[in-house]
């Protein structure tokens, strides 16, 4: 296979995490760089041995060279983005959440199928291999039925009002930022929800510092999950059923292996992998362009769809508004 030539939106650190895992790719090359700062993509460029840099969205997603866009940039950004790419018709992958809200989410997915396009949120830890492994592990029935969920993701940031963190026009704030990945979890897991239940600590920008959500599935089936700017928890997460538990190991969105517990006996299933996770990631979307696919089966619209409206609930639950997502 022909290493596929990545475009790049958004010089900073989650893209340099991205672009070291690409460096290890072999079906992927760092083709081109784009920040509306010139010499911060020049920069970037550089330090990846990337082939041009753009200080222009609209140059890389018109560069024909350019097999497929990966979007780094803060979350108010995404939809604009993406769907300028996808007008363009090159694959995206854009960094979760793929857009601020439902409707945002909607119209993102609506241009990848007007285009034809390929267009995949890059919720990384969905290809993570502990985490694929728990589920086959449940799927086969290995704890018996499910009853509950809890996964955690705090980290500190001390409060600064100019943060991407902190900033409502930037859709700073724990829910988006980290609360996805035990959202992602869940529905994962459990599926859509029959209520949700949220409660949110607000800094002074109007941004959540720390959330609590509840969510509701028949049967009394319930999962607990905590997101946090404000303190560092333990990245854990533990899947409980009739007849044994799962940990995920710390942290579990990356998790390198996990325990199956039955009968008070644990059981150390280790899952190392080399590379700081994303290359799973990159080889699912590679595949899927190889393979001639507008979606990824790993990853769908519907599931997508299914936790940006979700996330939309916990964010009117927790008094978090962002600019100009107000309506539906």
């Amino acid at each position: 296979m022909t290493a596929l030539k990545y475009g790049i939106i958004g010089p900073g650190r989650i893209a340099t995490s991205y672009c070291r895992a690409l460096e290890q790719s072999p079906t992927s090359k760092i083709y081109a760089v784009a920040s509306r700062d010139g010499h911060r993509a020049q920069e970037f460029a550089g330090q990846f041995k990337a082939d041009k840099w753009y200080d222009s969205y609209e140059a890389l997603a018109s560069d024909p060279n350019v097999d497929v866009i990966y979007i780094a940039t803060p979350h108010s950004f995404h939809e604009q983005q993406a769907v300028l790419c996808l007008k363009h018709r090159k694959p995206v992958v854009c960094e979760k959440p793929l857009g601020v809200s439902a409707a945002s989410t909607r119209r993102i997915i609506a241009a990848s199928r007007e285009n034809n396009t390929f267009m995949m949120e890059g919720m990384w830890s969905r290809f993570n291999p502990a985490i694929i492994r728990a589920k086959e592990l449940i799927d086969a029935g290995a704890i018996g039925e499910v009853r509950h969920l809890s996964a955690d993701f705090g980290f500190q940031k001390p409060y600064d009002p100019a943060s991407r963190l902190y900033n409502l026009a930037l859709a700073g704030g724990s829910i988006l930022d980290v609360a996805v990945y035990p959202l992602f979890l869940a529905l994962y897991i459990l599926g859509r929800p029959d209520n949700v239940s949220a409660s949110a600590q607000l800094a002074p920008t109007g941004a959540d510092e720390s959330c609590a959500v509840s969510l509701k599935y028949p049967g009394g089936v319930m999962a607990q999950l905590f997101s946090s700017m404000l303190v560092e928890t333990k990245k854990e997460a533990v899947i409980s059923g009739t007849k044994g538990m799962i940990v995920i190991h710390t942290p579990w969105y990356k998790s390198m292996g996990l325990s199956l517990i039955r009968n008070n006996v644990e059981e150390k299933i280790p899952l190392p992998y080399n590379g700081n996770g994303f290359g799973f990631q990159i080889e699912e979307v590679n595949r899927c362009l190889a393979e001639g696919k507008k979606e990824s089966p790993m990853m769908t619209a519907e599931f997508m769809l299914l936790k940006a409206e979700v996330s939309d609930e916990i964010l009117k639950q927790a008094g978090v508004v962002y600019p100009g997502e107000v309506d539906n």
